[in-house]
């Protein structure tokens, strides 16, 4: 099975190519409740589909994962990202994706 290096939440660790968001977050001993956000390049992905396979995803391609719990206080600007709320208020597929808080094309 082929793994790549990620960072979650701060730790950098292997992560399994076919790896789900469900997977993820019973490994790392997350709350059931926490949503996964993806950091790839210039884009954030809010994942909504906890059982599809991240490397079939834009959220796959992502070098840095944040777990976000509702009412948690923002980390950094990514997590702060007005983006995020309204995607988990509406999601319209298995993930949204939006261009990453201070990037300018």
């Amino acid at each position: 099975m082929e793994t790549r290096w990620v960072t979650v939440d701060g730790v950098h660790l292997q992560l399994p190519a076919d790896c789900t968001v469900d997977e993820l977050r019973e490994e790392l001993h997350k709350p059931s409740d926490a949503v996964l956000i993806a950091v790839t390049g210039d884009l954030v992905s809010v994942v909504h589909d906890e059982d599809r396979s991240l490397a079939e995803m834009v959220a796959g391609c992502a070098d840095t994962y944040y777990f976000r719990r509702p009412e948690e206080p923002d980390r950094n600007v990514v997590l702060a990202a007005p983006e995020i709320d309204e995607a988990l208020e509406e999601p319209i597929s298995d993930e949204t994706t939006f261009q990453r808080p201070g990037i300018d094309h």
